[in-house]
């Protein structure tokens, strides 16, 4: 399990980093000092738990949260003020912690997390791309096939617009729920999109989505997921 702790004051950090081992003692924990840096390690890894102070040298974790709100991991935010705390769960959060920290409400919330973890990438609503200085959402339901594209991934959408994603395929595929399907190593589609497999000949294959595009299907994922329900 991955931990990213997001807190300014290092002496606050350290705290929750001690709590953190104490309540999650398998997990790997990350700790960013700064809005910047935490948005460059969610760039660069899954997690599996976002713990947020919401006030970062004066800049606001809202701009964290509103960019993240799509990402896989679930967020507990802790903060002095419980108005901030309310506004958050307009972001999806799980839940929050008052400061200062009281282990005891520090475990419960925790606990909350392991409760809620089995759930909450089935329940993934959405996916986060930029454009410019504006983050979208682009609703999963919407989305018909996802293309490898070097280190980013290229979404298709029922509508056969595109949009890059600054994610790669691999990490994509890890968040995405069970009605996606990796059909091959530059392709993932929505399960639900397939209408028909193609064969043609010399043991290669390709998927027909409802839109009419094409896209390759690999012999192996052919053979394991197709084969006998043909």
């Amino acid at each position: 399990m991955k931990v990213l702790i997001v807190e300014d004051i290092t002496l606050v950090a350290y705290y929750i980093v001690d709590l953190t081992k104490k309540h999650l003692p398998n997990s790997k924990i990350t700790v960013s000092h700064s809005l910047k840096d935490a948005q460059y390690y969610i760039k660069e890894e899954i997690y599996d738990l976002l713990l947020l102070d919401l006030n970062l040298n004066g800049k606001s974790g809202f701009t964290l949260l509103k960019s993240v709100m799509a990402e896989s991991f679930q967020t507990i935010i802790i903060t002095a003020n419980r108005e901030n705390a309310v506004t958050a769960f307009d972001y999806g959060v799980l839940d929050f912690i008052s400061k200062p920290i009281i282990e005891t409400r520090f475990k419960a919330a925790i606990d909350r997390f392991l409760n809620n973890s089995s759930s909450y990438r089935e329940n993934l609503k959405y996916l986060s791309i930029k454009v410019k200085n504006i983050i979208k959402l682009i609703d999963i339901e919407n989305i018909e096939f996802i293309k490898a594209c070097g280190n980013y991934s290229e979404i298709s959408t029922n509508d056969n617009n595109k949009h890059l994603h600054d994610k790669n395929l691999e990490k994509l595929t890890k968040i995405l729920p069970d009605s996606f399907i990796r059909i091959h190593r530059s392709y993932v589609v929505k399960k639900s999109k397939i209408k028909n497999i193609i064969k043609h000949g010399g043991g290669k294959y390709s998927i027909e989505l409802n839109t009419g595009n094409t896209v390759a299907l690999s012999r192996t994922i052919y053979n394991k997921h197709f084969l006998n329900s043909i």
